[in-house]
């Protein structure tokens, strides 16, 4: 017995959890299973936050999962699209912690017992760091999205730079709202110097579909390459 059986127990329970979690949402009547795209979102949020439940407990100390904050702000995003309001995501922070309990009370049980205590309170504690990093970086996800353009500058406007600078900076504007919001949301994860294959993990596409979605945004931005697409898109943003 000890933490690192516990944390077995706990990663072999996260398919009864998710099953469990899927079926009070549903109950509920959630929208974050109305549909299986958004419930695909859901699930994968889900299962990485039991497994860092898992690895603090095996650990004896919360790790966030690598790119799990810059996902969460893009889904927070996406969820503007889906027409899914924040408040589905914090109801669901708290019915998944419920579907998590008897995995949790059974996984503490391999540990000794004068430890068992503090092994439920790690949990507890990397389970609300987990979910409330996650649902912090949606809602600004969510408010980015929802926030109104900044309205363009036009040639001859005050403030406005004098030549050609300012019709550049207007035309990459433009070409800027032409993207969609996938389009958008890959150009972001490979700011964040993730390779297609984990782009596609990410968000549960092709590889082939990831470089699709590229290809239209560089045509839509005039770029031939990464470095120019992303020099367009996040302007003075490295």
């Amino acid at each position: 017995m000890g933490h690192q059986a516990a944390a077995q127990q706990l990663r072999a329970a996260t398919p009864e959890i998710i099953e469990a979690y899927r079926s009070s949402l549903g109950r509920l009547g959630s929208l974050l299973v109305s549909r299986e795209d958004i419930w695909r979102q859901c699930r994968h949020q889900a299962q990485n936050i039991v497994a860092e439940c898992a690895q603090a407990l095996e650990a004896g100390r919360h790790s966030e999962l690598p790119g799990a904050g810059e996902y969460s702000r893009l889904l927070g995003a996406h969820r503007v699209v889906q027409q899914v309001p924040v408040s589905e995501s914090v109801r669901a922070a708290e019915v998944l912690w419920q579907a998590m309990q008897a995995a949790v009370a059974e996984a503490v049980e391999r540990v000794p017992a004068d430890e068992r205590h503090a092994a439920a309170q790690t949990v507890s504690t990397a389970f609300r760091a987990a979910a409330g990093s996650r649902l912090y970086q949606g809602i600004r996800g969510y408010e980015e999205a929802q926030r109104p353009p900044t309205p363009k500058v036009q040639e001859g406007d005050p403030g406005a730079p004098a030549g050609g600078a300012n019709a550049a900076d207007a035309a990459d504007a433009q070409a800027l709202d032409l993207l969609t919001l996938r389009e958008r949301q890959i150009l972001e994860a490979v700011r964040s110097g993730l390779t297609n294959r984990l782009i596609g993990r990410r968000f549960e596409i092709s590889e082939a579909t990831v470089k699709r979605h590229l290809h239209n945004a560089y045509r839509k931005l005039g770029a031939s390459s990464r470095v120019q697409a992303l020099n367009k898109a996040f302007p003075g943003q490295g």
